[in-house]
């Protein structure tokens, strides 16, 4: 069957918000070459989750083409309606795999940045959280009915928790997960010894996650907006947001990497004249060294970091540089009757 009305404009939405993602990610990956830093953690998510998002936006095409999704119930055949519900089910299962590997891959970019021990810890910690509710956020998805073949074939007999209420708590997981991220940079970057304009821009570029907390409670309400009597056609909203969520944080965990590929955009600040508003994210050995060439404009903040958290009282950029000092002692002496004789002693 073709989609309908409600259909097409969740496949043309949902598609040009992949194909942002796509292009965010194929910049990321420019950015990361062009820069000559290497490929961590948090790229590789990133990369695993525009999978995951395609096969999202694949399910929504079969949900509404062959689910009958937007569609009200009493106009869907009993063969549609079990292709409805097996397609809701895969997508509960994709969700529940993309969200947390977003959020990780972005708390992963934090890491890479921020290298002080007490973030690292708190950092990793909430890695673990993340990924311990996803795993069994997943695997409660595949036993929320017994058998399982009973969630979308209401012929079989089985037991079944509310589904509802299941997605809901796990959303009001996701939504202080991703209030978690928003504010866990901040402490960081206004530590910094630089101008408070360079902070607050700093400080924008991070909080473009906003959006993704409006998107992340916004779910929790259309969720109540689904009708038991007729969740085909009531669905609408809730799938709609389903993929909007991860498809903006996963444009936002990319765009950080991106303004790497624009160094040229510099903020004016009060104590060193410009400072570029990008901040390295290779890997290294020590706190915040940067391994860039001349093309990235995130040495002096790799400098001011490591003057902050290196040195015992609180110094400005450049305090971490020691120069070689080199002493040198000249002693002239001219003895009477040889005028000619010169002792020069280094």
């Amino acid at each position: 069957m073709a989609p309908s009305k409600r259909g097409w404009q969740m496949i043309e939405i949902v598609s040009v918000l992949v194909a942002l993602c796509l292009i965010s990610l194929v910049l990321r990956v420019f950015a990361r070459i062009r820069r000559r830093v290497g490929f961590g953690v948090d790229d590789y998510l990133s990369m695993l989750s525009m999978v995951l998002l395609i096969g999202m936006l694949i399910e929504l095409i079969l949900w509404c083409t062959i689910g009958g999704n937007g569609v009200h119930i009493a106009d869907l055949s009993p063969d549609t309606l079990v292709n409805y519900w097996k397609i809701f089910l895969a997508n509960q299962f994709t969700y529940f795999l993309l969200s947390p590997s977003i959020k990780i891959s972005i708390i992963c970019f934090y890491r890479r940045i921020f290298a002080t021990p007490k973030f690292q810890k708190v950092s990793f910690g909430i890695n673990c959280l993340i990924a311990a509710w996803g795993t069994g956020i997943f695997l409660a998805c595949a036993g929320q009915c017994r058998p399982l073949r009973s969630y979308w074939d209401h012929s079989t007999k089985g037991t079944c928790f509310n589904a509802k209420e299941f997605i809901v708590v796990n959303q009001a997981f996701n939504v202080v997960m991703d209030f978690v991220i928003l504010v866990l940079p901040i402490p960081m970057i206004w530590n910094l010894h630089r101008a408070w304009q360079d902070k607050l821009a700093l400080n924008g570029v991070f909080a473009l996650g906003t959006f993704v907390c409006f998107a992340s409670i916004y779910r929790i309400v259309v969720l109540f907006w689904i009708s038991p009597s007729d969740p085909t056609f009531t669905v609408y909203q809730a799938t709609l947001w389903t993929h909007i969520e991860p498809a903006v944080g996963l444009i936002c965990s990319n765009l950080p990497i991106i303004r790497g590929l624009f160094p040229a955009f510099k903020l004016t600040t009060s104590r060193n004249g410009t400072g570029p508003a990008y901040i390295n994210t290779d890997y290294t050995n020590s706190l915040f060294l940067s391994n860039s060439g001349p093309r990235s404009p995130d040495l002096e903040y790799a400098k001011m970091y490591n003057a902050q958290i290196e040195s015992k009282p609180p110094g400005y950029l450049g305090d971490d540089i020691h120069p070689q000092t080199i002493n040198v002692q000249t002693d002239i002496s001219i003895i009477p009757g040889n005028d000619s004789t010169t002792r020069l002693n280094h």
